[in-house]
């Protein structure tokens, strides 16, 4: 992954390597922030952004939930996005990460005192996560914060401690990624996807309750499962025993989009007999759907991708 060269920070685009915070920044000393990651693929001479107002309107709900005072509107961040990829001249698939920040240097840890400022940097982009083998999940030892912690439903970026916690735990254990549980001993999501299961035909999801972020891709995979499968979807809680007996389970998210899992624990996912340990049906026609939608080529879902160029 190649970081491309210009950035956009504090009302200018500069050279990526002027993109400078503050040492004595807030963001740096106590997470106060909202980011969102955004996702453009290249297809047949064009770069398509897939739901950007989506992922906008949902950091500026963050942004709100922190209590910044924050008044970009989506046409302004469209005009900075799509100047900046045209000045970074992208031809190829590209990661979007703006970010809302704290950018006061005094030291007391509050969001009062000055203008949040506004930052956007682009970097080349393949496969976040092993797609084509399926994962291994390692349900932490980490419990999931509450949503009356920190919000759960905003990408703040000292949340992200959280996460990275229970990732790094699960990779020095030799799996993948992590599944993080609630107090309650609920399923939340994984270190930064959300986790479907599917068990007889039916998709289950743990509902935004329970701590999980409200995930744009999360939103696709329902509609798609809903309106081109013919799926029921149930978004209820569940525990981690009832991991271990879905016939399938999946990640969704922004960076990895649909990646099938194989194991959770020590235990393979899927029947025995068949599909132990191997990608299931209902993940593969999702991935198919997702696959096309991203692109602008899944028809009647045009209306989720924007055009660069």
């Amino acid at each position: 992954m190649n970081t491309f060269p210009y950035a956009y920070i504090r009302g200018q685009t500069v050279k990526i390597k002027d993109a400078h915070i503050p040492i004595q920044s807030k963001v740096i000393h106590y997470g106060l922030g909202v980011y969102a990651g955004i996702r453009g693929h290249w297809h047949n001479g064009n770069l398509y952004l897939f739901r950007p107002k989506d992922h906008f309107e949902r950091m500026k709900n963050g942004v709100k939930m922190l209590g910044m005072p924050w008044t970009m509107s989506y046409a302004d961040f469209r005009k900075i996005l799509t100047g900046l990829i045209r000045k970074n001249k992208i031809r190829s698939d590209v990661y979007i990460r703006p970010l809302v920040y704290a950018g006061s240097t005094q030291i007391v840890p509050t969001l009062e005192g000055s203008e949040p400022d506004f930052a956007l940097y682009m970097i080349s982009f393949g496969h976040y996560m092993n797609t084509g083998g399926g994962l291994k999940l390692k349900v932490s030892k980490w419990v999931r914060v509450d949503d009356d912690m920190i919000p759960t439903k905003a990408k703040c970026t000292g949340l992200y401690a959280n996460s990275a916690l229970a990732k790094s735990e699960a990779v020095r254990a030799g799996f993948d990624e992590a599944v993080m549980l609630n107090r309650d001993g609920s399923v939340a999501e994984a270190s930064s996807s959300n986790l479907f299961g599917v068990k007889n035909g039916v998709l289950y999801a743990p509902p935004l309750s329970a701590n999980n972020l409200d995930g744009i891709t999360r939103r696709s995979i329902i509609e798609l499962a809903k309106k081109e499968l013919g799926l029921k979807v149930k978004e209820v809680r569940f525990k981690k025993a009832d991991l271990y007996k879905f016939d399938e389970v999946f990640l969704t998210g922004t960076a990895c989009k649909i990646v099938w899992v194989k194991q959770v624990d020590n235990k393979k996912i899927g029947p025995e007999s068949s599909l132990g340990g191997k990608m299931g049906p209902v993940v593969k026609q999702l991935k198919a759907l997702i696959d096309k939608a991203v692109i602008n080529e899944l028809p009647g879902y045009e209306k989720w991708c924007e055009k660069v160029y």
